[in-house]
């Protein structure tokens, strides 16, 4: 199978706030950079991409759940929108396998073979490098997607 959906097998993740994620990106994003991503996307709304390692309080717990639960240290990004519908890479692959785990809200991943799956808190989904996904962002989340080598 090309992913795998496992149901509510973290709860740590579960404990990331938003003001957390708000000081996350205040760190890896100047206020100028915050704005111009609003004003520029008059369609939709922005999603966040943080990439950086600096994972505040509740972010860093949730870190050390996953890398704990897959005995592997891995590069972690957190995408976060605060609206529905808000841009995302769209449909797209990976060149990596990634682990994608649901923090706050729902999001739903669709795929090539007509499938789709819909993550809640505590949800994650293993995805294979070179397959095709399409997230569709329902409300305000946060998802945190994991790759290694």
């Amino acid at each position: 199978m090309d992913y795998e959906l496992k149901r509510n097998i973290f709860s740590k993740v579960k404990n990331i706030t938003w003001e957390d994620i708000i000081d996350k990106i205040s760190f890896e994003f100047s206020l100028d950079e915050i704005i111009a991503r609003v004003i520029s996307n008059n369609l939709n709304p922005p999603t966040f991409v943080l990439p950086s390692n600096y994972f505040p309080n509740s972010i860093n717990i949730a870190y050390e759940e996953v890398c704990s639960e897959t005995k592997n240290q891995m590069e972690m990004h957190l995408y976060t929108s605060f609206a529905p519908n808000s841009d995302t890479f769209g449909r797209h692959n990976d060149d990596q396998d990634v682990l994608i785990v649901q923090s706050i809200g729902i999001i739903s991943y669709s795929f090539d073979d007509g499938s789709k799956v819909t993550l809640f808190p505590g949800d994650s989904l293993f995805i294979k490098k070179g397959v095709y996904h399409n997230p569709i962002v329902y409300e305000p989340r946060a998802t945190l997607s994991f790759s290694w080598s």
